[in-house]
């Protein structure tokens, strides 16, 4: 598919291209694509993937073995440095690829069978309903005067009010608003007016804005303004992401996904994006219709890394890659795999240090109780790995250190330090 036509065409709900509904001071300055801390794509993987048949694989012990976790062999078990994977799908060439920047979470313990309060969790850092995904809290905070700051696809986008999501179905609604006076929002499309009328039409705007600024004084009135003004002043940042798609879209929706992104953090309008892709959910027919899933999912963060370095900002990009819980050890009687609430997560990219695994889970895929200083399997007592104390590490990164929403509003209280990011 062309880039005219994904503009024209492209499907889905649409998209809703939101701004702040007031300025927020010092803080809506301008800042460019390399400002406000590192992007982040967060890749989720819908349903609840099994982690076993990815990044803590546990093999069979024999050909015969009547409760078979999964229906490869321990001994086929493969290995890229310090990372294991499951000899399936297309994960060698994954592993292989990306491990010396690849970090695995393995025995994450979601605490729920879920599908909500799984995605809740993993994506918030919170079990509870409230919570902003991260995703959001980030763009919230560090790149709030931007006009498509936080992007959606999917997944658990929950924003607390803070900032409020793109959502890029259809591509040509944004162009629309980038481009206002070209018929069908083409950036070549024929223009409604003139470029002098135009010119003049931006003018009188311009010098209205002091007069409906101060004219008002009811909060919904002051709201009004200010959201018009925003999306006034957005309308040339806005165009700035037709200057960065490309010129042919990839039929994978997660690799469009991904394209949109990534166009998004060049043009310096974009800080956080949620990507995601559903079919995990295999209660039954587990590896015939899991696998495929899991090639999709890791053929998509590859692309999505590939894009990165094609547009200029791999260097200053985390992927995160995560699910709603794990798969259940071993199959029911349909051959498929149930809920289980063990999952992993991977990360890459900057401030992530790669060829690093930490937790540990048994044979039947439940985790060991860590040290929490040295994250080794505790002799007595010990604690769990939680979404928590992973999300705890990536605010840091994030620099939202002393920001009230993240400190106050919205803590995550008790919550040890532990090394996870320590190589």
């Amino acid at each position: 598919m062309d880039r005219r036509n994904f503009l024209k065409l492209c499907g889905g709900a649409g998209l809703a291209l939101m701004t702040p509904v007031w300025m927020r001071g010092a803080k809506a300055q301008a800042r460019d694509a390399e400002a406000g801390g590192p992007f982040w794509l967060f890749f989720h993987a819908g349903g609840g993937w099994d982690p076993t048949s990815l990044c803590d694989p546990k093999g069979a012990a024999r050909a015969e073995d009547p409760d078979a976790m999964n229906h490869y062999l321990a001994a086929d078990i493969e290995t890229a440095g310090n990372l294991k994977y499951a000899p399936v799908a297309e994960n060698a060439a994954f592993f292989q690829k990306h491990y010396r920047r690849l970090m695995v979470i393995n025995g994450l313990d979601t605490q729920t069978n879920s599908h909500d309060a799984g995605t809740r969790h993993v994506w918030s850092g919170k079990l509870a309903e409230g919570y902003p995904s991260l995703a959001a809290l980030i763009a919230a905070t560090v790149a709030e005067e931007r006009p498509m700051a936080f992007i959606s696809n999917g997944g658990y986008d929950y924003t607390a009010g803070l900032i409020a999501p793109t959502r890029t179905g259809n591509i040509g609604v944004l162009n629309r608003i980038a481009f206002p006076n070209r018929i069908d929002g083409e950036p070549d499309g024929a223009p409604f007016h003139t470029d002098a009328t135009w010119a003049r039409i931006n003018k009188y705007q311009e010098q209205r804005q002091p007069y409906l600024t101060g004219a008002v004084n009811l909060p919904k009135a002051q709201n009004s303004v200010s959201q018009l003004f925003v999306a006034r002043m957005g309308q040339n940042e806005v165009k700035r992401l037709s200057e960065f798609l490309p010129e042919t879209f990839e039929q994978d929706e997660l690799k469009r996904q991904a394209q949109v992104a990534i166009a998004g953090f060049k043009a310096g309008i974009s800080q956080a994006a949620n990507l995601s892709t559903g079919g995990f959910d295999t209660h039954g027919n587990h590896d015939d219709s899991h696998f495929p899933r899991l090639q999709t999912l890791m053929a998509g963060v590859d692309f999505a890394w590939a894009e990165a370095e094609r547009q200029g900002v791999a260097d200053n990009l985390v992927i995160v890659v995560g699910s709603d819980f794990g798969r259940t050890p071993g199959y029911n009687s349909g051959n498929g795999k149930d809920h289980w609430s063990i999952s992993s997560m991977l990360l890459m990219g900057k401030g992530i240090p790669g060829n690093r695994v930490v937790g540990v889970t048994d044979e039947r895929h439940s985790p060991l109780p860590l040290d929490p200083k040295t994250l080794k399997p505790a002799a007595s007592g010990g604690i769990r790995i939680e979404p928590r104390h992973v999300h705890y590490h990536l605010r840091k990164m994030a620099g939202l250190a002393g920001d009230p929403n993240a400190e106050q509003t919205f803590p995550l209280l008790g919550t040890e330090d532990l090394p996870l990011f320590k190589a």
